[in-house]
């Protein structure tokens, strides 16, 4: 089944501008925090036009983050836990899997295709949201095969929509975020185990500000960019790549 959203053409960018509407959709996030870092405010527009939504969580988020000082008694699991759940009811999201794959390992983790493919089979998404197979955080890249294992001989049709994290992507798909840019800001600000490392909300937002530059004389100010392909598309995309990478390491000098 295909997407519902509106599409509209943008003249000044080879990208298409998309409007969510209420699709089923699925987020696969590696790490808690990626959600809403990659597709935060896209996800919040679904959610105010009663889409239903679901995001996975993969990984279980034991290395990344340090514990901020009123939750000391907690294991970092929980507390980045606790954040997501958080981060997901400030966006309007109710819905949430925790897979709980060791976090920087879940390409060692095959047998979890099993468990996404049964999710996949019962929700029936019409969207699937996950990091772009150009990301360079291994997570983000093992998703993808992830994915693609669980489809694997079976009937099922839905549109990728892949988001960037720390690999700016090339677009052909922008959401743009500037009326609820503030509730991305707040959903950012639930993860403060993350916060207290980086700034992520200062360079995720420019990042977002960033791709409003080419929609500018339509006084957009942030938006959300995404590569999105129907799953064959991407399915045949991802293995070429892989294809390649494979070409490239197999050339370099040991």
């Amino acid at each position: 089944m295909k997407a519902r959203g509106l599409w509209q053409v943008n003249k000044h960018n080879p990208a298409l501008i998309w409007e969510p509407g209420d699709e089923r959709v699925l987020v696969l996030a590696p790490h808690m925090d990626d959600e809403v870092i990659g597709c935060g405010g896209t996800l919040h527009r679904h959610a105010q036009r009663g889409g239903e939504i679901t995001v996975v969580y993969l990984t279980d988020g034991r290395y990344g983050g340090q514990i901020p000082p009123e939750a000391k008694s907690h294991k970092l699991t929980q507390v980045r836990r606790a954040e997501a759940q958080q981060a997901l009811a400030t966006l309007g999201i109710q819905n949430a899997l925790f897979l709980n794959a060791e976090e920087t390992q879940l390409a060692n983790t095959p047998a979890l295709s099993h468990l996404l493919r049964e999710i996949l089979t019962t929700l029936r998404p019409h969207l699937v949201y996950l990091p772009f197979f150009w990301e360079e955080h291994p997570d983000h890249q093992a998703a993808n095969q992830l994915l693609l294992d669980a489809v694997a001989r079976e009937n099922l049709h839905f549109d990728c929509h892949a988001y960037e994290v720390w690999t700016p992507l090339f677009p052909n798909c922008l959401v743009e975020i500037t009326s609820v840019v503030e509730t991305k800001r707040q959903a950012l600000q639930c993860y403060q185990s993350q916060l207290m490392e980086n700034n992520y909300a200062h360079a995720i937002l420019g990042l977002n500000a960033y791709r409003a530059i080419a929609l500018s004389d339509s006084g957009m100010h942030f938006v959300e960019a995404f590569f999105m392909a129907p799953l064959v598309e991407y399915q045949e995309l991802y293995r070429k790549h892989q294809w390649i990478s494979a070409a490239e390491s197999s050339r370099r000098p040991s």
